[in-house]
């Protein structure tokens, strides 16, 4: 095992500090157990306990983790049957680790192979930086230098604030499932929490400013002059929410009142993002779309895999008609599901009222009519399907259905 063992967090006690460093021990424990060093290069703790910048939560006279702490194994020469073998014998085996220390564990894999040619995605950037090496090669990880903050893609940037977006549309749905009150407050204002720090996080990005440590950005957007007082105020609060969370001063606000003042915040921060992104100034989510569509229409163009994608798209992608543009009509087909969400994200995020935009979305999404519930049970659906994997299994732990009619908010 490598390391000084520094802090794992900002704020955290003693106590919990030696908490956190024996459940990770334990964990390295279990892979060294069940792994052959052959078998794989690094094993790392990713995320803000792998930055030292780990969330606490204070209940009582105690403190607790407020996150899951998110592990790497990054194997060699495993086909991807083999590393699912492996990911499903590990994460089974640290099932008694999580009911000791009663603290949520994310183990993942990927090949050593597969990480050297990843593009400079967020993620990987950030472990380079912000990680600490439990096993294996501590060299590796830093070694990795086509990860750097001035290679990551807009486009990447762009998905990684949908990704945190979306979970206002989560929100809206767990409100208008009329679920018990303490079922939603927590999950909602947490949700706000990761929300906000994503859509900052993109605009530091926009702005030449983005840094792996979450402490490094609170300072940079202290300083951002080029936003507004309000949004630097939301992501101060929300970075301080995230070292110590505290959620008693936010579960009494009317939460439907309270979502609908921060889309008025957001908003303009995502079009703005999205105009540096598509060099189109002066947009509004009207022209927007548009330009979204049509600048998927040419995305990948010149490559055979991506020509190849679009082709397959243009028979299986969703049905799609933009009023007096060819290039968007086809874009919005081609791009498929997985790329349009990303630009259907704005009319359901943000409830807009234009009748263009809602009836384009609803075509898009297979959804009845355009309405806010049914606009975003589809949206949701879809989501489930291709933004993120866990989703489903969130809906069955709340007990909430997507084919269940929702009051609409």
């Amino acid at each position: 095992m490598h390391g000084s063992w520094a802090r794992y967090t900002v704020f955290g006690t003693a106590e919990l500090e030696q908490q956190v460093r024996s459940l990770v021990c334990d964990v390295a424990a279990i892979v060294d157990r069940l792994m052959k060093p052959k078998d794989y290069r690094s094993l790392v703790l990713l995320g803000g306990y792998g930055r030292g910048e780990g969330g606490v939560e204070v209940r009582g006279d105690e403190a607790f983790p407020h996150n899951n702490l998110d592990f790497l194994l990054i194997t060699r020469k495993m086909n991807s049957r083999r590393q699912a073998a492996c990911r499903a014998e590990i994460d089974s085996a640290m099932a008694p680790v999580r009911e000791k220390y009663g603290i949520g564990i994310d183990f993942s894999t990927i090949g050593v192979s597969k990480l050297r040619r990843s593009p400079s995605l967020v993620m990987w950037y950030d472990m380079r930086y912000g990680h600490r090496t439990v096993l294996g090669d501590a060299e590796f990880v830093p070694s990795l230098k086509q990860f750097s903050v001035d290679k990551i893609p807009a486009w990447n940037v762009r998905d990684l604030l949908v990704n945190r977006g979306t979970l206002f549309v989560i929100n809206d749905m767990l409100m208008a499932a009329q679920l018990p009150p303490e079922q939603v407050g927590r999950p909602v204002v947490k949700h706000v929490m990761k929300a906000i720090i994503g859509y900052g996080d993109a605009l530091l990005y926009h702005l030449g400013r983005y840094h792996w440590s979450y402490g490094e950005k609170q300072r940079r957007m202290q300083t951002s002059w080029e936003t507004s007082d309000a949004f630097r105020e939301l992501y101060e609060e929300a970075i301080s929410f995230r070292f110590q969370p505290n959620y008693e001063s936010y579960l009494e606000r009317d939460f439907a009142t309270w979502m609908d003042d921060l889309r008025d915040v957001l908003s303009p921060v995502h079009l703005h993002c999205e105009e540096n992104r598509l060099k189109r100034h002066g947009m509004t989510w009207e022209s927007y779309l548009r330009a979204a569509l049509r600048e998927a229409l040419w995305t990948d163009a010149r490559s055979p895999r991506g020509v190849a994608k679009k082709a397959v798209n243009l028979v299986r992608g969703p049905r799609c008609r933009v009023s007096g543009s060819w290039q968007a009509t086809l874009g919005g087909r081609v791009t498929g599901m997985r790329g349009v969400l990303p630009i259907l994200f704005p009319i359901v995020a943000y409830k807009l009222q234009s009748t263009e935009l809602r009836s384009t979305a609803a075509l898009i999404l297979g959804a009845e009519d355009d309405s806010t519930s049914e606009l975003r049970r589809c949206y949701l659906r879809q989501w489930g399907r291709y933004g993120d994997d866990n989703f489903v299994s969130f809906l069955n732990a709340n007990g909430v259905s997507l084919d269940q009619p929702e009051v609409c908010i």
